[in-house]
């Protein structure tokens, strides 16, 4: 979860490819995973989730999508 959460929190385009060969290395006991992670998650919505590009928007600190309604 750490390396995960490295590669989501990353603040800096240039660092990302890092970020994210450390997270294989984490995980390289489970290369199916891997794959999956990078073909379903960060290679088609990286710049949704990863702080390196969201942070590029202004979002006044939201995070999240979620509405709450009292």
């Amino acid at each position: 979860m750490n390396a995960w959460e490295a590669v989501v929190d990353c603040h800096k385009c240039d660092a990302y490819d890092k970020v994210v060969k450390g997270f294989e290395s984490v995980c390289s006991s489970w290369p199916w995973f891997v794959d999956y992670v990078k073909k379903t998650w960060l290679i088609p919505h990286k710049e949704k989730f990863v702080r390196a590009w969201t942070d590029r928007v202004m979002h006044l600190g939201n995070t999240t999508s979620n509405k709450c309604i009292s």
